[in-house]
């Protein structure tokens, strides 16, 4: 997204902030999106995220998720400002406040967190996240059938060949009495850590800084798996003991036949969107491709 970010950034910040912004930093673009850290001329600082016209999820979707998150109290979320379409352009805006510079992947970039203790952190948001109610009246993510369905439209047939064992997995665990309200994109990335930098104490005496959870374009309703598996693969977590301390830190039931399958599905999604389809990050989405869909001996697989 990109092309008068900055006029839609202004006259977002003034008619649904109240304010005009005096300094503006990008912090990062999508296809349909981009987002910016604001600091306004009466010195409020507010994140503003732009949706695209034709974006299928866009800023009112994304401040009623926020606000269901929020009523239910068992995950923080950034308060939302204001939402709406920006005036004389064909964008919608998203005005939060701002929770925090600092994300889990910078805290483990600085070497402020061990890696265990991030996934750790990821784990147990997810488990809190999955324990909310499935807010009625809300559009969603496309579930894992028209996923699928998509996916075979886009993706190389000699990968979504390679799939297929997978797919046959994933088809036979639907289970509908375990599904839960999936983030669908928790990483390291969307977890801003430091918040309002006010500390909260523990009950064992220790204290940190509060975790909040943004970015809610990709929640959908699925089984635990689909979540955990989209966690392991953008975290680059895909070795066995990555695989099995997150899925133990979850502390709830955990298929781990299914979990690879919805590995492998994720791993092959995200590699054709992302390295296919947009050009992003091909040496890494290739990275995750091999390691989450091993070779048979003797196969290849030209990407």
């Amino acid at each position: 997204m990109n092309g008068g970010t900055v006029l839609a950034v202004e006259r977002a910040c003034t008619q649904l902030a109240g304010g005009p912004p005096a300094q503006t930093a990008h912090i990062r673009s999508a296809p349909k999106t981009a987002v910016f850290r604001v600091l306004l001329a009466d010195e409020r600082r507010v994140v503003v995220k732009l949706f695209a016209a034709d974006a299928s999820h866009g800023a009112a979707d994304e401040a009623r998720l926020l606000a269901a998150v929020a009523e239910s109290g068992r995950v923080q979320v950034p308060t939302v400002i204001g939402h709406g379409p920006v005036p004389g352009l064909t964008v919608s805006a998203l005005i939060t406040a701002d929770a925090g510079t600092k994300t889990l992947g910078d805290a483990l970039r600085v070497e402020q967190m061990p890696r265990p203790a991030a996934l750790l952190r990821l784990a147990l948001l997810m488990a809190a996240f999955h324990s909310i109610p499935t807010p009625a009246g809300i559009s969603q993510a496309a579930g894992i059938d028209r996923q699928v369905t998509d996916l075979s439209t886009h993706c190389p047939k000699q990968v979504f060949t390679r799939l297929a064992p997978a797919l046959e997995i994933i088809a036979a665990g639907a289970r509908r009495t375990r599904l839960v309200w999936c983030h669908g994109d928790l990483h390291l990335e969307n977890v801003i850590c430091g918040g309002d930098r006010q500390p909260i104490a523990t009950s064992d005496g220790e204290s940190h800084l509060p975790e909040y959870v943004v970015d809610f374009e990709a929640t959908t309703v699925e089984v635990p798996e689909y979540d955990l598996a989209q966690t392991l693969v953008t975290c680059d977590a895909l070795g066995p003991s990555d695989r099995v301390f997150t899925a133990a830190a979850y502390g709830r039931p955990v298929d781990t036949r299914l979990l690879d399958a919805y590995i492998a599905f994720q791993a092959v999604r995200g590699w054709t969107y992302a390295a296919q389809r947009e050009g992003r990050d091909r040496d890494l989405w290739s990275a995750r491709l091999h390691q989450a869909l091993p070779l048979r001996a003797g196969e290849r697989i030209t990407l």
